[in-house]
Order: C-alpha cells, then structure tokens, then sequence
C-alpha cells in the first residue's frame, strides 16, 4: 500500500505532474510545465516520463495518468468507451502502462448513437468527475471551455451526454491564418464593450460563417477599433457556442459548473451572465487532481 499518488496530465502541448497525499489530496511536489507528446519522438515517451518523475519514485508510488496519453497517437492508447458512464465504469478499463511499473492511462469517454451525435473527450472526463465532486453534486450541467469546448451533463451519477465545439480552435486560426490577424492582436487588453457586442452579434441570424467577417467589417465601419478585434470575435465564438450547445434541459435556475483555466473564466462568466445563466468556476487544475483522485481510489482501494 503506498500513501502517496502521482497524478499526470499529459496532453499534445503540455506535461504536469503532481505528487500527492492519496488520502487527503494534499499537494506535496509539482512539476508545473513539461515537454508536451508533441515535443517528443513516441519512442522518446518511455524515457521522459520516467526521468520526469524519477525523483518521486524511490518506491513505486502509483501514477495515474489523464489526457491525450492515452491517444492512439500518444504513449499509449486506452479505450474510449461510449455513454453513459458512471465513475466507476471509467475505472474498470484503465489500462495499465507496459513502459512504467505501477502505472496507469485512464480512458477517455465516447458518444455514439445519431451520427449528429457523434464525439470523443479525452482529458475532460476526469474534469467533469473532479467537479461534481468539488461541488458535492450528482447531477449538473458543465461547461469546459478550451482548444476544444465541451458541454456535458451528468444524472443521479451517470455521464450522459456531451458535446464538442472548436471554439479555441477557430479562435486562434481566424487569428493567425485569416484576414482577421492583419487588424487582430492576441495581446491587445480585453475589452468588454467590444466583447459583448460580438455577444450580440452571436444572437442575429446569418450564422457563424457571415457574423465571423463582421468582424472586418465592423472595423471597416468604426463600429470597432482594430485593438478590439480579437476581443469581439471571442464574443461573437463564445456567444456562438452558448447558443448551440446549452442543453435545452438546462434551466436559468440552474448552477452551470464552469471548468477552466483562470483567464478563461471571465469571458464565459460575462457571456452566461448575460444570457441569464448562473455559473460556479472550478478551476481545470483543481478538477483535474480530484478526478484522477477519484478514480485512482475505486480503481486501487489500497489508496483509501
């Protein structure tokens, strides 16, 4: 029995990494920014993973692992089985790791049934569970904001439905690769007037292909400067995003459970604000360490 958990994060861009105490969840080391899979050769995983979290296995502490680890383009691939889940569905297939002793990749979670309805989480399913813990709840509506937003809902325990939005995504290639980026800038400050009038914009008719070069020509006609460019399109793809995929079931008497990084919280706060939705912010880290948790200790009782 050890009491002691690692817990890992390893996506495409990013490697985190926290020792903890497996009872109370107390946070005893961090490794706060590693190489992503993306910076490493599949040959070179093995080795990294191992190197990185050396120092913290004298005796084998236990690693669970969450993210695109589990991938088929990653360490290793772990299935993505399809709703609905429960917690401990998810903890019955994870898939132990043949390159490191006491290891393990939790899988992610698949959606099958109309094709409309077609998806795939992998990372967020250990979010979805660490908040409903945090919050004491069963049920909720969530919201994770991200490269790729997910709306989720879950019932009396059971995950039963989700869906995708390549919000981040559109964000930073209209950005980057658009017409857009030659009056948009990343690092201009946020500004809210410019920010809920892409909000509004969201809410006319002419779908998102059209309202997206409103955002030149609202340039063009002064009804925006150019510094505010990347502020109201990431109004205009939130309030996009918001008009898609709150779920119908979901009442503005509701708590939405908002999972994300600290700067993504504001923009979405306004926006659920606005639209007459209440919001609670757990932040990504957090969640993620009482997910894994979570399913660290049904998967292993020792870890109690």
């Amino acid at each position: 029995m050890s009491d002691q958990l690692i817990i890992v994060d390893w996506g495409t861009t990013a490697f985190r990494a926290w020792l903890i105490e497996a009872e109370s969840g107390t946070i005893l080391a961090e490794i706060p920014d590693g190489l992503g899979m993306r910076a490493l050769a599949r040959e070179e995983f093995a080795a990294y993973a191992n190197k990185q979290l050396a120092p913290w296995r004298s005796t084998p502490v236990p690693v669970y692992m969450a993210g695109m680890v589990g991938a088929p383009q990653g360490w290793q691939w772990a299935p993505q089985p399809p709703l609905p889940l429960g917690l401990s569905d998810i903890a019955q297939q994870i898939v132990p790791v043949t390159e490191l002793d006491n290891a393990f990749i939790i899988p992610g979670v698949s959606q099958k049934g109309a094709p409309q309805d077609a998806d795939v989480i992998r990372g967020e399913e250990v979010q979805i569970w660490g908040a409903l813990e945090l919050t004491g709840r069963q049920s909720a509506t969530l919201c994770l904001p991200g490269t790729h937003s997910k709306w989720a809902q879950v019932e009396a325990g059971t995950f039963t439905h989700f869906a995708t939005a390549m919000t981040g995504e559109v964000y930073e290639v209209m950005l980057e690769h658009s017409i857009l980026g030659l009056m948009a800038n990343k690092k201009a400050p946020f500004n809210l007037d410019a920010f809920i009038k892409g909000l509004e914009q969201a809410e006319h008719a002419g779908g998102l292909l059209h309202h997206l070069f409103t955002a030149r020509s609202r340039v063009l006609a002064k009804e925006i400067a150019e510094p505010e460019t990347a502020s109201y399109l990431s109004g205009l793809l939130i309030g996009s995003e918001l008009t898609g995929l709150i779920p119908s079931s979901c009442s503005q008497q509701d708590e939405i459970l908002l999972v994300c990084a600290e700067q993504l919280a504001k923009p979405y706060e306004i926006a659920l604000s606005r639209a007459g939705y209440l919001c609670r912010h757990i932040t990504s880290r957090d969640a993620t360490l009482c997910g894994v948790r979570a399913v660290a200790r049904m998967h292993n009782p020792a870890l109690q």
